[in-house]
């Protein structure tokens, strides 16, 4: 029996609600300073990111993906739910692709607007023919009767509809989605619950003894944690004594939850006090590794961690350690407290549908000593970044974790397999110093990793900043221009084969910013040397101008693809989406969406965005309806999160975002330290070409 929920809903009638806002935090560079970058951000915004190696096996030619037929169960009479239609089952076609990639339902979600119904449903990889001179059509039901066929995109606005009307899609292959009737307001709450306030130890455990802290929703991940076709989320929370790793004293725990998107909470992971609460120390990946049809969670843990059924982790190293201990130092070199530079350190994967631990190994690469990472007193040794990528010629995806990136960079890649962690590889910039042309791997990274495939095989790459580490560990190029704070990698000039980077530098000798080739590691546009810390910069097409705009705090305004002005800086640095009608971006930042160039498209008055100045939302990514993406901010007061979608019609007929596989790592990897745009493998423009079907097949 097909039956409706109204877990997934969504919905937004684009209304101008009143600004929220709240004082930020500042931000602080490594040395516990404000980026010269992230002030004249601020100032810009509206007032409202051992080279053993994998030996390469033969890899599969490259197929087309298999537009067979789908069979999803039909609707059953059963009483529609308002918003997003889901369905026991997902979609069921045959697929010969590399990639493995979620069985997603048909995500409709109807919304009641001032034109009447706006809805919206996914178009799959499978259903997907840029070359077919007349393509499927899909047939929307109201109340049971034919309303329209669609042959071009999948949205629709029924200016007939009524609040009560009851929505559903028929593919051509005949199958039918649930029934759904209109969301009544612009976006899906989701109760989530905050845990309790805590208090620090007392002297001399901290030097921030008997500190009251309470907690905010912070970053989030979405992925299909029980194999229904619909997305789940899974949610950190922070502590309000939360620290950058320039600052000392102790912290409360983080936490990890499991939530439906009705607010039902599925499991609770306790990270316990040996995880220091902070950016850059927990990044949590979510994802199916291991092609059962249902998400893992992947973390770093340590001895007090207890997993969502509220036990203590058993496995592996962890099985005979003292969860008891407390490693928090109580002074160190610097004669700081707070941080964790003892005891041992864990990778644990936890199952998506349960939170118990599934296996836990000892976390590579270990600490050693702590001023072989570039100082005394904790913070360049605890610099960790994470993320998932299709690594091996299996088609499975891997989950990489690194630790360093202001000198020493290692990445170890690892397999989750029939229950069992097992190493694929380990980069180390100590063991493998410098590119084929003497540019340096160690001091390379950034504050997050990109995922993207630059070259013609199906490996995708690590592009760790400044630098690229080829699927199989080994290092690839480096363009040498050192650290940065943001990173963006997609097709951002289309003219040109292959992908591009685009990286603002932290260091005042090095240019401020620099485009280069993702696989060659060649520049292409390169900022000038100013003296400054460049703290933020974006690329996305926002214009007409060919290829994607750059831009970056303390530039020269907007950028063409090949480095020319060609208009007025945007009136933020921060994070984009897919939101309106046409194929440029749109610019998120705090709790807004606005048009470069035109007007604000969408405020909460009651939501608050994460990450001090960063000003992030909690997560951006396409959930459901057609391929425009949902953006997610918490609750000013942490009661629920709120998933806005747009409700602006466009004609572009596309794949669901999260059926390209550089998008859908990229929603896993997200939440790494200083979150960034997830960007797809392709260029959106009405001048060029369609993007080409993906390359993938579902699993199990």
């Amino acid at each position: 029996m097909a039956v409706q929920s109204p877990l997934l809903s969504v919905l937004v009638s684009v209304l101008a609600l009143s600004a929220c806002s709240e004082p930020r935090a500042r931000s602080l560079d490594d040395d516990g300073s404000e980026p010269a970058g992230a002030q004249q951000a601020d100032a810009a915004r509206p007032a409202v990111g051992d080279a053993s190696v994998l030996v390469d096996g033969a890899r599969p030619p490259l197929t087309a993906v298999d537009a067979g037929a789908v069979a999803r169960p039909p609707t059953d009479g059963a009483t529609p739910g308002p918003g997003v239609g889901r369905s026991d089952a997902a979609s069921t076609p045959g697929t010969a692709g590399f990639y493995g990639v979620e069985r997603l339902d048909r995500g409709l979600v109807a919304v009641k607007t001032g034109d009447g119904v706006y809805v919206g449903f996914r178009l799959l990889a499978d259903e997907y023919d840029p070359g077919a001179a007349s393509p499927a059509a899909f047939t929307l039901l109201r109340d049971g009767v034919e309303l329209t066929k669609l042959t071009g995109a999948t949205n629709y606005v029924d200016a007939t509809g009524t609040a009560s009307s009851r929505y559903a899609v028929r593919s051509a292959a005949g199958d039918s989605s649930p029934e759904v009737t209109p969301l009544a307001q612009p976006y899906l709450r989701v109760p989530v619950q905050k845990p309790g306030d805590g208090t620090t130890p007392g002297a001399p455990t901290c030097e921030t003894a008997s500190e009251r802290y309470s907690y905010s929703a912070n970053d989030a991940s979405a992925a299909d944690l029980d194999g229904d076709g619909a997305y789940e989320l899974i949610l950190k929370w922070d502590p309000s004594n939360a620290k950058d790793n320039s600052q000392s004293g102790c912290t409360g725990n983080v936490y990890l939850d499991a939530y439906e998107l009705d607010g039902t909470r599925l499991w609770r992971v306790d990270l316990g006090p040996n995880i220091r609460a902070g950016a850059h120390y927990t990044q949590f990946m979510v994802y199916d590794l291991d092609g059962d049809g249902s998400a893992e969670l992947a973390v770093k843990t340590a001895p007090g961690t207890r997993d969502g059924k509220n036990a203590p982790l058993s496995k592996g190293p962890a099985a005979n350690d003292d969860d008891s201990k407390d490693y928090r130092s109580l002074a160190n070199a610097s004669g700081r407290s707070g941080y964790v530079l003892s005891g041992p350190e864990y990778l644990t994967v936890f199952a998506g549908k349960t939170g118990a631990e599934l296996d836990t190994v000892s976390f590579e690469q270990e600490r050693g000593k702590v001023d072989d990472w570039g100082d005394n007193y904790g913070n360049r040794v605890d610099r960790f970044l994470a993320a998932v990528a299709y690594l091996d010629d299996t088609g499975l995806p891997s989950v990489v974790m690194a630790r360093g990136y202001y000198t020493r960079s290692t990445l170890v890649a690892w397999n989750f397999r029939a229950g069992k962690l097992t190493k694929l590889w380990k980069f180390d910039s100590n063991a493998t110093p410098r590119d084929s042309k003497g540019k340096p791997f160690s001091g390379q990274g950034a504050h997050s990793m990109s995922v993207a495939n630059v070259d013609a095989d199906h490996g995708q790459e690590l592009i760790y900043g400044a630098m690229v580490v080829d699927h199989d560990g080994k290092g690839r190029c480096s363009t040498g221009y050192g650290h940065g704070d943001a990173l963006h990698v997609s097709d951002l000039v289309p003219a040109r084969p292959g992908l591009e980077v685009f990286m603002p530098h932290e260091s005042g000798d090095q240019p401020s910013y620099d485009m280069h080739d993702a696989s060659s590691c060649e520049t292409i546009v390169l900022g000038p040397v100013n003296g400054n810390d460049t703290g933020r910069g974006v690329a996305a097409d926002l214009t007409s101008s060919p290829g994607a705009e750059l831009w970056s705090a303390g530039g020269p305004g907007l950028l063409s693809s090949v480095g020319e002005r060609v208009a007025a800086m945007p009136g933020s640095t921060n994070f984009l989406a897919y939101w309106d009608g046409d194929d440029f971006r749109e610019l998120v930042d705090g709790a807004t969406v606005s048009k470069y160039g035109g007007s604000q498209l969408l405020r909460c008055a009651e939501c608050s965005s994460n990450n001090t100045t960063k000003s992030t939302p909690a997560l951006v990514a396409d959930l459901f309806g057609d391929y425009r993406e949902e953006v997610i901010w918490r609750e000013t007061d942490n009661s629920a999160l709120r998933i806005y979608t747009t409700t602006m019609p466009t004609q572009r007929r596309l794949f669901t975002l999260m059926h390209d596989p550089q998008y859908r790592v990229a929603i896993a990897w997200q939440n790494t330290a200083y979150n960034q745009t997830p960007h797809p493998s392709f260029a959106l423009s009405a001048e060029g070409p369609p993007p080409a079907r993906p390359d993938v097949h579902y699993v199990p």
